[in-house]
């Protein structure tokens, strides 16, 4: 009987994961930050962090990516190693972190010119068209100092966009935000989820856990305790951390 036309092929390779920890560990001097981690995460999944201060959440994203190295365990990004060759990984953080000499445009074109080895009227143009796509494009020839805070978080997404991330990781993206611009944040953070970008988000908007997550993990002590669907977190956990986490959040 012949396989239906969607099916792969029975020999067909496995896809990797889009990141996958195993046995992950990570000591600051004594102190043991990350404790046994064990995540994977499938392409164009959409995965929220959450827990107390001091849990591990932005230690977690930083092995990821190899701003923070880990001592035990291994950690794959599609495959391979962090650093080595292969999908490239976008980090926004809760400080923007833009330099604050250089135009929007510039601060979105500098990886793509220099690391990229793109010319730099294509680096413009695919500048633009992520600008355009947060919705700040015509901000481009501004400087940080003269936009909002919300403003400079979207340049922060499209300069992390232009290097073209498979997977992209987010740190607390909207913490350093007064309430009114947090919601224009995750207005960008709900599109590029609808678009099927692979996203890691640390934060402590449960609003936009429930609406955009596929998955919500809860960590505390180095730990993740909770690794479950929206619905079934937020309705019935089963950690008592977790539980006693989530009665002291607003709302």
């Amino acid at each position: 009987m012949a396989l239906p036309e969607t099916a792969d092929p029975p020999d067909a390779p496995a896809r990797p994961p889009a990141v996958e920890l195993r046995g992950v560990n990570a000591w600051f001097g004594s102190q043991h930050v990350l404790r046994a981690i064990d995540l994977a995460v499938a392409p164009a999944e959409r995965i929220v962090i959450c827990g107390p201060s001091g849990s591990g959440k932005s230690t977690l994203i930083r092995c990821i990516n190899g701003l923070v190295p880990h001592q035990a365990g291994t950690i794959r990004v599609g495959g391979r190693a962090p650093g080595a060759a292969g999908p490239r990984i976008g980090m926004v953080f809760q400080a923007f972190n833009l330099f604050p000499h250089l135009t929007v445009l510039e601060n979105c074109t500098l990886a793509p010119i220099h690391v990229g080895r793109m010319e730099r009227r294509a680096a413009e143009d695919l500048a633009r068209r992520h600008l355009e796509r947060v919705r700040i494009l015509g901000q481009a020839g501004k400087h940080p100092a003269q936009l909002s805070g919300g403003q400079q978080q979207r340049v922060a997404i499209a300069r992390a966009l232009c290097m073209s991330p498979e997977v992209m990781l987010f740190d607390e993206p909207t913490s350093a935000l007064d309430p009114e611009m947090v919601q224009e944040v995750l207005d960008t953070l709900v599109g590029l989820a609808e678009g099927g970008m692979t996203m890691l988000c640390v934060t402590h908007e449960m609003g936009f856990a429930r609406q955009v997550a596929d998955r919500v993990v809860f960590m505390d002590e180095g730990q993740i305790l909770e690794d479950a669907p929206p619905r079934e977190f937020f309705a019935s956990p089963r950690h008592p951390r977790a539980r006693s986490f989530l009665g002291r959040i607003p709302g």
